[in-house]
C-alpha cells in the first residue's frame, strides 16, 4: 500500500505533466491564432486561418530562459535567443514564445509573442508587473540578435500575453491591454508610432462559470474547462469552433484531459483521507483526554487502548 506521502509525490508529478501538457495544448498554432486575434491588434482584422499562415514556425515551448546573462553569445543576428540565464541562479523559462509575421506592402513585420498560463489570479505579486519584465526581457534579449547597437529602430515589438484560469467572479470574463502611449505636454515632438510601439502586455481572465456571448472567451473555456468530458470537449471545439480535432492537437487534448481527470479525483481522495484521518486524530484526543481525566487510568493501559506512543501522549497531556 502506497503511503500518503507517495501518494501526494504521484499527484504532484501528474500535476506537473498536466501543466505541461496545457502548454502544448495552448501552443498549438490553431490555438495561438485565436488568442491573438483577439489580443494582437496587428492581426485584428485577420481570419483566424490567415493569422496561422503567419506563425512560420513551430512554437517553443518552456525551452527559452528568461533571466539575462549568457544573453548575446552569437555572431549573427538570426532569430530567437534562447540563452538568458544568470549564472548560480535558478532558469525561469518563458511557457510559449515565438514569432509571427504580419502581411505587410513592401515587407513582413515581425513581432515576438510570449504566452504565460497562470492558474492563481494571486499568486503573491501583481502579474501585469511579472508581465511588463518578461515584456521588458524580450525587448533587451534582441541586442545582437534582431539589431546591433545604434541600430534600435531595428527592435521588434514584443507582446506578453498572460491567460489567468478561473478568474475571480467579480472579474469573471476580460480582456485588458497594457502597452506604451505618447502624450505631448507642451507643443507635438514629430515622430511616427512604430518608434514606441514597441511593447504590450495583455491580461486575458477566464471564468467558465460566467458565460458570455464572445466566441473567444466561450472557445477558451471550453478548451480548459475542467468539468467537461473529453469527447463534448473535442466537439465542441470542431463544430462550433473550427478546430480540427483529428490531427496532433486531438491527441494533445486528449492526454490533457486524462491528466486533468487524474489529478481531479486524487485530489478528492486525498482531501477525503486527510478528512477520515484528521477526524481519527481528534476522536483519539478526546478519548485520552477523557481517560487522563479520570486519574486511576495508567499510561501505559491508554496508549494500548489508544494505539499512540508516549511522546503523543504526552504532546496530548501538555495541551490539555
Amino acid at each position: 500500500m502506497k503511503t500518503e506521502i507517495a501518494k501526494d509525490i504521484e499527484v504532484a508529478e501528474h500535476q506537473i505533466q498536466y501543466d505541461t501538457q496545457c502548454k502544448k495544448v495552448l501552443g498549438n498554432k490553431r490555438i495561438l491564432s485565436w488568442i491573438m486575434r483577439e489580443t494582437v491588434s496587428e492581426f485584428s482584422h485577420m481570419s483566424v486561418d490567415d493569422i496561422y499562415k503567419c506563425i512560420e514556425q513551430e512554437p517553443e515551448i518552456s525551452t527559452i530562459y528568461v533571466d539575462p546573462g549568457r544573453t548575446n553569445t552569437k555572431d549573427k543576428i538570426t532569430g530567437i535567443n534562447t540563452e538568458d540565464k544568470v549564472q548560480n541562479e535558478g532558469s525561469v523559462t518563458y511557457d510559449i514564445r515565438f514569432e509571427a509575421y504580419v502581411p505587410g506592402e513592401h515587407e513582413k513585420i515581425k513581432l515576438i509573442i510570449n504566452i504565460e498560463s497562470q492558474k492563481d489570479f494571486y499568486p503573491g505579486y501583481p502579474i501585469i508587473s511579472r508581465g511588463i519584465y518578461y515584456g521588458a526581457r524580450m525587448v533587451s534579449a534582441q541586442n545582437g540578435v534582431e539589431f546591433r547597437e545604434p541600430d534600435y529602430g531595428d527592435i521588434k515589438k514584443v507582446y506578453s500575453i498572460w491567460i489567468c484560469m478561473g478568474a475571480p467572479k467579480y472579474i469573471g470574463n476580460a480582456v485588458s491591454i497594457y502597452e506604451i502611449h505618447k502624450t505631448d505636454i507642451i507643443g507635438k515632438i514629430p515622430d511616427i508610432s512604430e518608434d514606441y510601439d514597441k511593447m504590450c502586455i495583455v491580461m486575458i481572465c477566464l471564468n467558465e462559470k460566467s458565460r458570455v456571448k464572445n466566441a473567444f472567451f466561450n472557445m477558451m473555456n471550453t478548451l480548459l474547462s475542467a468539468t467537461l468530458d473529453v469527447r463534448t470537449k473535442k466537439q465542441i471545439l470542431q463544430d462550433e469552433y473550427e478546430i480540427p480535432m483529428n490531427d496532433g492537437l486531438g491527441k494533445e487534448v486528449d492526454l490533457m484531459c486524462n491528466l486533468s481527470e487524474y489529478v481531479w479525483e486524487r485530489g478528492i481522495e486525498a482531501g477525503i483521507q486527510t478528512g477520515i484521518q484528521t477526524g481519527r486524530e481528534e476522536t483519539i484526543r478526546t478519548i485520552v483526554k477523557k481517560l487522563l481525566g479520570i486519574g486511576s487510568v495508567s499510561d501505559e493501559i491508554i496508549m494500548e487502548a489508544a494505539g499512540i506512543t508516549r511522546d503523543e501522549l504526552e504532546e496530548i497531556r501538555v495541551h490539555m
